[in-house]
């Protein structure tokens, strides 16, 4: 099992819990196991996305700041709409001021670094209380029926989410790997390897069981280890490139 990555097990617990459930609880080591490889896979989920083999966290960096620049601009445009229309009320044109000076008081502030759009916003939660009114008062053409208080709160959700993913690339560490996601798939492995050794004396002892419940149980780790081992063979089968070539 030594090429599966934390997604493979990931998708072997989930598999083992749900589609082969039933033939995991036909033996009495099944039983005993399912508590533990179901905790084990609540460890590996409660870890960061991209330490379980899912995107990448620049990409998701990325997307979660275009996501941050995107409600800010239209915040931006909005108000700046508004300030510049003739026939808007003073109210309505001092409401969204005060959301202007708020949120974004110029383009350039969506402009800054993850780390700054992120602190940037744990600033800006309180002023959804403090300029609650202004930007109730404020509809916006999308989502029907929302207000510009809808615009504001996803806009610092996504500052905020840049923040976790921040703390997430922390944890990772420069080689991809961090000691935490390790652990768990050190662990993880060690779990499976005791559980199929086990089981497989259950079965030798108990006429009773099936005789191919070890292939049911865990027939799909094979199936994963299987690929990766093709794919790990086909690499190591590539050329180099030759001296100058890319």
């Amino acid at each position: 099992m030594r090429h599966l990555n934390l997604g493979d097990l990931l998708l072997v617990l989930r598999n083992l819990s749900t589609e082969r459930k039933d033939d995991l609880l036909l033996s009495g080591t099944g039983i005993v196991y399912a508590k533990m490889l179901a905790k084990q896979q609540a460890q590996i989920e409660a870890l960061p996305e991209a330490m379980r083999g899912g995107r990448p966290l620049a990409q998701q960096l990325g997307d979660k700041d275009d996501e941050h620049d995107g409600y800010g601009e239209a915040i931006y445009y909005l108000t700046e709409a508004l300030l510049r229309l003739p026939t808007a009320p003073a109210a309505l044109k001092e409401a969204a001021q005060g959301v202007r000076d708020a949120f974004v008081p110029r383009l350039s502030t969506l402009r800054a670094s993850y780390a700054d759009e992120a602190a940037a916003a744990s600033r800006k939660r309180h002023a959804l209380d403090t300029r609650n009114a202004e930007l109730q008062s404020i509809r916006v053409p999308f989502p029907v029926g929302a207000t510009l208080y809808d615009w504001a709160s996803s806009f610092v959700e996504a500052g905020e989410g840049l923040d976790k993913l921040l703390h997430n690339r922390s944890l990772v560490g420069n080689d991809g790997l961090s000691a935490p996601a390790i652990k768990v798939r050190a662990v993880t492995l060690g779990l499976l390897s005791r559980f199929r050794a086990a089981l497989v004396d259950e079965i030798e002892a108990e006429p009773a069981l099936p005789r191919d419940l070890e292939a049911r149980v865990f027939g799909y780790l094979d199936d994963l280890q299987a690929m990766r081992e093709q794919a790990a063979a086909a690499r190591a089968k590539k050329p180099e490139p030759a001296a100058g070539e890319g």
